[in-house]
């Protein structure tokens, strides 16, 4: 098989690049933590060693650009490891190969008898979906247009310096039937074996999903078939003109299909939360084709409750339609295209009905991150959270006021908007951010209340809750610099649910506290938030937070899942050992029934660990 064949020569591989070089540090570090979190083997090649050898990732550190490999195996791959002989490897992680060269150990230790090797980051890695083994198909039930041949309009604007909307044009309209990370297949109705040379080439094909997210690409098409039988052409197209960016979309498209047909062929479809890209927006059913107002004269984006959900919903697929929904919001506002505030109006409804189905399950979902989502996951969160505190503090005389709570889910959604104006090199900076960056910064929060003052319809609260989350105590906040008594009590419960949700939750360059870390720094923050407010979180999130990590008497190390009564941890999903330093098979266990466990010791810290809470939606 080709997966088991190496060069001798460790350049070779160099002679003819297939797929996607990956060079930035932030790429390299994405694919050696999929290596890491998912425990795939690496196959070692030592240069002018006939042998291979086997190790795994440990630990990817992105500050410093280093990752450690466990032991070497066989065990004699050692002396070659601790000599700095160079070296490459191969891996296969869902369905493609990520592999690299020229590497050598710049250090080694041994940890608990074992040793373990520090390697400074590969200059590139090689990222290939391997298309002459699989392509990524799409199922007959799921819908994707493709359009060949696109032609946009020059932009047209009225004497308001309105835009006039414009429909485009194109050559050929289909649907896409396979993809892979250099082509896809695409199927269009009639027979275009004479209309439609070979090579004929498109610089711009529009795939649309059914979210609306829509790629814009290169396509060569290399080949035409012609089925009499069903009327349809279907044409092999090839990539072209690519860079990086689309590279990295239609990996992560390829990604998807691949969940999408597992999902579907599981038997489990219901359970497992379906793709943002393949979730349709929600149908405006009460609006008109031309958005206005409805014969009753009240205006359509401020929607009343709908009283048509269904008694018992999805929780993942209510928390993935929220997610979307915000993401949808930040793209519509990036791109200046009129804001789907409805949408946002009708997730409201799904996670009030989800946190009063099942509040565990929804707060589980909240606390685990996906790379690229974190600014739309962050503002579910802190929506749900919102409302969770409310609703559990009595002395609230609004905690049981539905308009208000729906309100105040809006409110938090929305909360961070105007960051989707903010350049990403400043969003998503590792380090401090210097004077500059910082000012520019601050301004999210004005340019969320600007944003939301336009839209009609949009509550009070929400206004309030787009500054004063950002507000401090001792006036040290921004944007307006308020004091404690001109900050409202949402603005300082909102501000201590942004800090907390912020501290705990990690991102692509760096790990999330530990939830007992937080705490204790929330703690000390009584200068700037409001300690009555931290103390209500603690009390109802409880000391062992659900997504946390805890460690047990006889080694183990699990993540909660649900909580009893009093907050205490029930059901936990057990995925490593301390003792042995190990991974063990994952299986969830109601600590009431396994006194096997031993003891609850108390939180541990993930990252020591590597561990991520992302293992609590694998299915055992």
């Amino acid at each position: 098989m080709e997966e088991s064949r190496t060069d001798n020569n460790s350049g070779a591989h160099q002679n003819k690049p297939e797929g996607q070089l990956i060079k930035s540090p932030e790429g390299v570090y994405r694919l050696l933590r999929r290596l890491q979190s998912k425990h795939t083997p690496l196959k070692l090649h030592f240069d002018s060693v006939a042998d291979y050898y086997t190790s795994m990732v440990l630990a990817v550190n992105y500050k410093e650009g280093y990752f450690l490999l466990d032991e070497v195996t066989p065990k004699w791959g050692d002396e070659l490891m601790a000599k700095a002989i160079p070296f490459s490897f191969d891996s296969f992680h869902d369905g493609c190969k990520i592999s690299a060269a020229h590497m050598q150990a710049s250090g080694r230790a041994v940890k608990e008898g074992s040793p373990i090797y520090k390697i400074p980051f590969p200059t590139e890695l090689q990222f290939l979906q391997r298309r002459q083994f699989y392509r990524a198909p799409i199922r007959m039930s799921l819908e994707i247009p493709v359009r060949l041949g696109v032609k946009v309009p020059p932009v047209k604007r009225d004497e308001y310096d309105n835009i006039i909307p414009q429909n485009p044009t194109w050559a050929h309209e289909g649907l896409l039937r396979d993809l892979s990370a250099q082509g896809c297949q695409i199927e269009v109705p009639g027979d275009l074996q004479e209309a439609l040379p070979k090579n004929t080439e498109y610089t711009s094909c529009h795939i649309i999903f059914p979210n609306g997210h829509l790629i814009d690409l290169g396509i060569a098409v290399r080949h035409v078939g012609y089925d009499e039988n069903r009327d349809i052409s279907s044409l092999g197209c090839q990539f072209i003109n690519m860079n990086p960016k689309l590279d990295r979309q239609i990996s992560f498209v390829v990604t998807e299909l691949q969940r999408d047909n597992a999902r579907a062929s599981s038997g489990n479809a219901i359970s497992a939360p379906a793709s943002e890209l393949f979730t349709p927006p929600a149908a405006n059913k009460e609006k008109g084709k031309d958005g206005k107002k409805d014969e009753t004269g009240k205006n359509q984006e401020r929607n009343e409750p709908n009283p048509a959900l269904p008694e018992k919903i999805s929780i993942a697929e209510a928390h993935t339609k929220a997610v979307g929904a915000v993401r949808r919001l930040v793209m519509q506002l990036r791109e200046k295209n009129p804001l789907s505030i409805k949408e946002i109006w009708e997730v409201c409804d799904l996670l009030l009905q989800a946190l009063e189905q099942d509040r565990q399950e929804l707060i589980l979902y909240t606390r685990i991150r996906t790379i690229g989502n974190y600014l739309y996951e962050h503002s579910v969160s802190v929506a749900v959270l919102l409302v969770d505190q409310t609703q559990h503090n009595v002395t609230n005389p609004k905690s049981r006021d539905k308009d208000y709570l729906r309100n105040l889910m809006f409110a938090g959604l929305c909360h961070d908007l105007g960051k989707g104006l903010i350049p990403e090199r400043i969003i998503g900076k590792g380090g401090d951010l210097t004077e500059q960056e910082a000012k520019v910064m601050h301004k999210h929060s004005l340019l969320t209340r600007e944003i939301l003052s336009r839209q009609q319809g949009t509550p009070e609260i929400a206004l309030l809750v787009a500054t004063q989350n950002c507000e401090r105590l001792d006036g040290s906040g921004h944007p307006e610099h308020l004091k404690s008594i001109s900050i409202s009590p949402v603005g300082k419960l909102a501000a201590v649910i942004d800090v907390f949700d912020a501290m705990t939750n990690g991102r692509s360059y760096k790990a999330g506290l530990p939830h007992a870390v937080a705490y204790k720094r929330l703690m000390g923050m009584q200068q700037q938030l409001e300690l009555a407010a931290v103390q209500q979180l603690i009390k109802r999130q409880g000391l062992f937070p659900i997504g946390s990590l805890v460690s047990f008497e006889n080694g183990d190390l699990g993540f909660v899942k649900r909580q009893n009564e009093d907050h205490q941890p029930q059901v936990v999903r057990l995925v490593y050992n301390k003792q042995s330093n190990q991974a063990i098979p994952m299986r969830d266990v109601d600590l009431n029934k396994t006194p096997s466990l031993g003891k609850l010791i108390g939180p541990d810290d993930p990252a020591r660990y590597q561990l991520s809470n992302d293992l609590l939606l694998d299915e055992l």
